[in-house]
């Protein structure tokens, strides 16, 4: 009990009182416990001393035309007939374009494999980007088609049995890919897959994404140690990250490719997760590929963003309210679901 109150006083210091009255406001006693328990699982994942090491290299800017030296030539093997079409949309940020490639290229497996970067109107070096990286294919926007269309375009020219989505603000990790790829090829009941999104701090971003009734999402695992169990079980789950996921291509050909709704960003991959169990597909979260994601580089500003976010979450609910109300829990159902279901919930299969 002591450590409970010492928590809850910790959540409403002055600095937080505002945000706990809003909280109050919009979403009542319930969104008060609710975002409690989600504290109390960031702060015994800070003070855990279990980190687990990744591999990470730090990302600069560079100032002006890099050098070679700094950005040396990359060359991939090119493929007659790829198995995976990795799509990365890129807008700028040609540094971590540049890192994003590093390490795929860095812990390839032998899957056939192709890359298809869809620049869309950047005024970077990402301009020039194939003169820097060889075997891989550029596509240069005419105009700016922002993150959900750049995807849709890419995928038009994927080859590929497997789409695999990747952002450009990621450093891939040892057996990524190959654990996707196992993963969908002993399986074929498995149409959407998803690693598990760290951190550069080594801390878990997303271990499998979680709807609630609402259409509100909750980024399962978010703040806790990479090692924990529940985080390392490879489930079903309500969505997977867009960051890093891996689609069979007919599939995404039957749904027709991201909900153009949705454009430009933020509940495309939550829809697509819907769309594929509408199909009869399972969507599969995988613990043994790993990938570190720098997050928010892309976003904007702030409020912007949640602005965005609000109003796609609204035009979601509108089209999934049917399934959210029957097989979906209440937000509010959270610390018993973590209790019952030893550590993630579980959607109402069946009702």
């Amino acid at each position: 009990m002591k450590k409970k109150i010492i928590l809850f006083f910790n959540m409403v210091k002055p600095q937080k009182i505002l945000k706990v009255f809003s909280i109050f406001k919009k979403e009542g006693m319930d969104g008060v416990r609710y975002h409690y328990y989600l504290i109390k699982d960031r702060v015994r994942g800070l003070n855990k001393d279990c980190m687990k090491a990744y591999d990470i290299s730090p990302v600069t800017k560079a100032e002006g035309r890099a050098s070679r030296e700094e950005y040396p030539p990359m060359t991939f093997r090119e493929y007659e007939k790829p198995i995976i079409s990795i799509v990365i949309p890129v807008y700028n940020q040609f540094e971590y374009t540049y890192q994003c490639l590093k390490y795929i290229k860095k812990y390839e497996a032998g899957i056939p494999y192709e890359i298809i970067i869809g620049d869309d109107c950047s005024s970077d070096r990402t301009m020039e980007l194939e003169k820097i990286v060889k075997g891989i294919q550029v596509i240069h926007n005419e105009v700016n088609h922002q993150y959900l269309n750049n995807c849709n375009r890419m995928c038009q020219e994927a080859r590929g049995k497997y789409i695999l989505f990747l952002n450009n603000d990621t450093q891939v990790q040892k057996n990524w890919m190959e654990a996707l790829f196992d993963v969908m090829e002993n399986d074929p009941s498995i149409g959407l897959s998803g690693s598990k999104m760290v951190y550069p701090n080594g801390l878990t971003q997303e271990a499998g994404g979680i709807v609630w009734r609402d259409a509100s999402i909750l980024q399962f695992g978010n703040g806790r140690q990479p090692d924990e169990k529940a985080l390392n079980m490879k489930r079903e789950a309500d969505y997977i990250s867009g960051a890093s996921m891996i689609i069979r291509k007919d599939l995404w050909e039957k749904i027709g490719g991201f909900d153009k709704q949705f454009s430009p960003a933020y509940y495309e991959d939550v829809d697509l997760a819907f769309q594929v169990r509408e199909r009869g597909y399972k969507v599969i979260y995988q613990p043994e590929s790993e990938v570190v994601h720098f997050g928010g580089t892309t976003e904007g500003t702030k409020e912007s963003t949640k602005r965005m976010i609000e109003k796609n979450r609204q035009k979601f609910y509108s089209k999934w309210k049917e399934t959210l109300e029957k097989q979906h829990y209440d937000f509010s159902e959270y610390p018993r679901l973590m209790r019952e279901n030893k550590g993630f919930p579980m959607r109402r299969a069946g009702k």
